[in-house]
């Protein structure tokens, strides 16, 4: 049974270092920093505690910290700082929060003779399989620091556009919940108090008055028959999601949408081109590859296709060939470029160029769909506050006519 030693020692320049190690025996961890040609200063054996108290199931990050420790760990393995320094130079410069105990983790795990990918494995709630995936390439072809760019620059490509929805969507979200609560209080409190005192004086309503004193009743009648089944609706859909047969429904329905249908497409899309393309570029096997995407796409329409893809190409059909079979899902232009790349042997590359292409397409679109929302919520809320002030002025525009 294997116990946990703290070891401290120099390296052949002088500098010191210290971490932990799990052995058989303390000549077991000197051996270990000997062949790596570090002079043992001192070894003792520690507690299992240190690697207890940061265990995966209890760190949470957030995927600003995430894209922050990708893009950072990337830079300084590609500068040619060894990971182990990197990892302790991202521990030391971040405060108290739990990517620092994730990081403390993960370079326990690796000074006590764990690869990086061994490491990782230990927190499958904060790291995808496809990063894992990626890892072991590049630990397996000594390209570990080129592995990491590709995969923090797919991450921050996908981040900034999440971010990017985030916040354009915030005023149009604002302006929509202010204007439904207004609206509601209006009609259900305020309006039908003044249409009260308006019929009082058996004064005939004109149109607008009668238009809006119908949605007003509407309203004070089913105001909590509406709400259950607003509450109804969000349950059930969240129980839909839970299942399979559920959630191909939702992903169908989603993806043939009018609107956030070509969306959520060209984000697939583009995930499938980036990771796909990557991972050829990387020498990872085209099923292997294949599958990996597989999970790392959300839409299950597109997890199903990619499924049969798979299979396709594992009984000899080329990628561009099994692609050709879901136009409906992949459009022209990337099985072209599959193919001409099948052709020119570099695959790998032509899909990475038609996910950046992609991407950029996404952005582009996200930025118009974006930008006219707003004037629409904006011209939704003048018609409404229009359409009010004609039904409560014109009735007294009435009585004023009458009176004199």
């Amino acid at each position: 049974m294997n116990k946990r030693f703290a070891y401290k020692a120099i390296d052949s320049r002088g500098k010191s270092m210290e971490g932990f190690m799990e052995a058989a025996s303390a000549e077991e961890v000197g051996t270990w920093l000997a062949d790596r040609n570090y002079f043992v200063l001192e070894i003792a054996n520690a507690p299992f505690q240190t690697l207890v108290a940061a265990h995966s199931s209890d760190i949470k990050i957030n995927a600003k910290a995430m894209n922050f420790f990708l893009l950072q760990l990337s830079s300084l393995t590609n500068a040619g700082c060894p990971l182990i320094m990197s990892l302790h130079a991202l521990y030391r410069q971040l405060p108290a929060c739990p990517l620092k105990n994730l990081l403390k983790d993960l370079r326990e795990k690796i000074e006590s003779g764990k690869s990086f990918s061994e490491a990782l494995k230990g927190h499958r709630g904060v790291f995808s399989n496809l990063f894992i995936t990626m890892v072991e390439v590049g630990e397996v072809g000594g390209i570990l620091g080129e592995v990491l760019e590709r995969y923090a620059n797919i991450h921050d490509a996908m981040y900034r556009i999440k971010a990017k929805i985030i916040k354009s969507m915030i005023y149009p979200a604002i302006l929509l919940i202010n204007t439904i609560v207004v609206a509601w209080a209006l009609l259900v409190y305020v309006f039908p108090v003044f249409i009260e005192k308006i019929q009082s004086h058996g004064q005939a309503l004109p149109l607008p008055t009668e238009l809006v004193l119908g949605a007003s009743n509407f309203l004070t009648s089913h105001s909590i028959a509406i709400i259950v089944s607003i509450v109804s609706m969000i349950i059930a859909y969240m129980a839909a999601k839970r299942t399979n047969e559920g959630s191909r429904l939702i992903s169908k329905m989603i993806i043939n949408s009018p609107l956030i249908g070509p969306l959520l497409q060209q984000m697939e899309l583009s995930l499938f081109a980036r990771i796909l393309g990557t991972l050829l570029k990387c020498g990872v096997p085209i099923l292997t590859s294949l599958q990996a995407v597989e999970k790392a796409l959300s839409n299950h329409t597109y997890k199903a296709a990619l499924n049969a893809i798979r299979e396709g190409v594992s009984r000899g059909e080329s990628l561009s060939q099994s692609l050709s079979h879901y136009r409906h899902l992949f459009p022209e232009s990337i099985i072209l470029m599959t193919d001409v790349g099948e052709r020119g042997g570099n695959t790998g590359e032509m899909l990475e160029k038609a996910g950046i292409i992609y991407e950029r397409d996404l952005e582009t679109t996200l930025e118009t769909v974006v930008s006219l929302i707003q004037p629409f919520l904006v011209i939704f809320l003048a018609v409404f506050v229009v359409t009010l002030a004609l039904a409560m002025y014109m009735p007294l525009f009435d009585i004023i006519k009458t009176v004199k």
